[in-house]
């Protein structure tokens, strides 16, 4: 009696089962592009830079970081600061990967360096109209690239 009773669950399962629509799996933004090494650190994102803040930082529109944000992380950035911040930015990328996110920003974390680099991940791609001018030392925009 044990038999058909577990080959009648069994069945139920898989007659509901069949029954559901299939998950729809709603695709992560990416772009085309090759990854990048900073300091040592291969990224595995494209570098996004606007093209009106040539030779100035940047940071995301606050609109549009704020309709996009996945999650933010802070790391800390070991000397010299170059090596230190891509550091954060190559630690970043997981993070991100992580959120299911799309593209990742890296600053500094507070007024200056000594607080570290704070990660800031989205689930959309940001392209050059997605930035306006700030007053970072360092920054560093990276879109995901598609597998």
């Amino acid at each position: 009696m044990k038999t058909f009773n577990t080959i009648a669950i069994a069945a139920t399962l898989a007659t509901s089962a069949a029954a559901m629509p299939p998950a729809v799996l709603e695709e992560t933004p990416c772009t085309s592009g090759t990854p990048t090494t900073t300091a040592g650190y291969p990224i595995s994102y494209f570098h996004a830079t606007p093209t009106q803040f040539a030779d100035k930082t940047y940071q995301p529109e606050a609109n549009w970081a704020g309709s996009h944000i996945l999650g933010t992380y802070t790391y800390g950035m070991p000397l010299p600061l170059e090596t230190g911040f891509a550091y954060a930015q190559y630690k970043c990328q997981f993070k991100c990967n992580s959120f299911g996110g799309s593209s990742f920003f890296v600053k500094y974390a507070g007024v200056d360096e000594t607080e570290g680099a704070l990660c800031t991940c989205y689930s959309d791609l940001m392209d050059p109209d997605t930035f306006v001018a700030d007053d970072q030392a360092m920054v560093g925009a990276w879109n995901s690239l598609c597998k």
